[in-house]
């Protein structure tokens, strides 16, 4: 997939392309050298007559000093002086009157070296050094140009083009309903997007060959990539969405699921090769998997709340979705649908909480943890949710659900007060234990506080930021 390649990306391509060629010119110079050096057969002494300074920056601002020698020397009846810049050293290394074997060229006497110049370990071992720096230099210079050619390029002739563009969702791949919580999900919506403009923009590209010698060739292969890319979207909504309905209660979706995602899939890249309408769009089957992946039916999931809290959120959760899908553009098809769905959705849900409180009566006991009264939590949610589908709003749905949960909360444990004795009754896991039912409704609507998670006010405020974000 193209996108936008990093500015650093090419700063370090053209760094790393300087450091090799500076590399590279440098073994060159010193291989010619070498070679050179091979025939020379004068020698004589050199002795250090002066001592200069230099320096060179280590970081950006420190300077570190360095000195080298000039050397004195006879060549049969002439003299030289010369300075050796190839042997720099340390400060103090070099003293006055030192004198060092030289070789030089009897051609040219002005040139010379140390004796021990191109030879000994550490020359060689330095060499190899350079040698090994400047391929790695080469190397990752190549990777970065690449890289940056790669991310502004679509190259149609590569069977990885096509591949690329034939798993949308790719990070998504393999996920089913069984398996959803061991993947986290991120902006699917964004990513799906991302997928389509990448089809669209090697669209272009084969387009812009129209009439050209691979012209069938691209368009047959672009038309199968879209097709090959809905089947696997179709697949992977299908597993997830279409797998979730029918769990819930649902008859006939994971097909109904599969074929909403490949038709709209194609509709949206390859229009041709679209078939009709499925039942779903993808806007909201993208938003199903949010609420599916988020919906806590997981082996880890568990609740020590009370019954009638768990009714409400419940309902809450219902609310939330079915006004996600309406602000979205979602027709009554999928709200009838979540509709229907909802309460093997709620069933199973239980399921997963009842295991959480089996596995802890056989840790802390029965008095402490009890089975959950199923009728209790389903009353709070049938009379919230019913509600919230009448004429009130999610506000006053809210409110009366609110007061219906505490009331009822109230009763059973004057009925029963071996309830105050379980884990779930206690003040710290019982969030409507802070609501006052005998608050009136517009107090409670117009508060601005927010309540300690999961309790009334907590959803109320919640919802309000749901709204502005679907507003945006």
């Amino acid at each position: 997939m193209t996108a936008t390649p990093s500015p650093l990306t090419l700063f370090y391509a053209w760094l790393l392309l300087l450091l090799f060629l500076a590399g590279f010119f440098g073994l060159i110079q010193e291989f010619l050298l070498w070679k050179r050096a091979r025939k020379w057969r004068g020698a004589a002494t050199g002795t250090v007559v002066e001592i200069r300074k230099n320096y060179r920056y280590r970081g950006l601002f420190v300077k570190r000093w360095y000195e080298y020698p000039v050397i004195a020397y006879k060549a049969g009846s002439r003299s030289f002086r010369q300075e050796y810049p190839r042997r720099k050293r340390e400060l103090g290394y070099y003293e006055p009157c030192e004198q060092y074997p030289l070789i030089y060229n009897e051609d040219n006497p002005s040139e010379f070296a140390f004796g021990d110049t191109f030879s000994g370990f550490f020359y060689y071992a330095g060499q190899a050094l350079m040698l090994a720096v400047t391929i790695i230099s080469l190397y990752y210079s190549a990777h970065f140009f690449m890289n940056h050619y790669l991310d502004t390029h679509e190259l149609l002739w590569e069977e990885q083009t096509w591949a690329d563009l034939e798993r949308p969702l790719a990070a998504y791949q393999g996920m089913e309903f069984s398996n959803l919580y061991n993947y986290t999900i991120d902006n699917p919506d964004t990513r799906l997007e991302e997928d389509v403009e990448h089809f669209r923009r090697v669209g272009g590209m084969v387009e812009a060959q129209r009439g050209g010698k691979h012209d069938e060739t691209y368009q047959n292969r672009y038309r199968a990539s879209a097709i090959a890319a809905a089947d696997s979207l179709g697949g992977t909504f299908s597993g997830i969405v279409g797998t979730f309905f029918e769990e819930c209660g649902l008859e006939g979706q994971r097909e109904a699921v599969y074929q909403s995602a490949y038709a709209g899939f194609l509709e949206r890249v390859c229009p041709d090769a679209a078939p009709a309408p499925g039942l779903y769009s993808l806007d909201e089957l993208l938003i199903l998997v949010n609420f599916i992946h988020d919906s806590g039916l997981n082996p880890y999931e568990y609740r020590d709340d009370p019954e009638e809290s768990i009714g409400l959120s419940l309902a809450v959760s219902y609310a939330r979705l079915d006004a996600e899908l309406a602000l979205s553009g979602g027709d009554e098809t999928v709200r009838t649908a979540v509709s229907d769905c909802f309460p093997g959705y709620v069933s199973l849900y239980l399921d997963q909480i009842d295991l959480h409180v089996l596995e802890n009566r056989k840790k802390y006991g029965k008095e402490h943890y009890t089975r959950l009264n199923r009728e209790a939590i389903l009353s709070v949610y049938s009379y919230t949710a019913a509600r919230y589908q009448g004429p009130d709003s999610f506000e006053t749905a809210l409110w009366e659900g609110s007061v219906f949960a505490r009331e009822q909360m109230t009763a059973r444990m004057q009925a029963d007060p071996a309830l105050r004795g379980l884990v779930r009754y206690g003040a710290e896991n019982n969030p409507l234990a802070e609501f006052d039912a005998g608050m009136d409704k517009e107090t409670f609507l117009s508060s601005r506080e927010r309540g300690t998670y999961q309790s009334p006010l907590y959803y109320l405020q919640d919802w309000r930021e749901l709204m502005e974000d679907l507003d945006d």
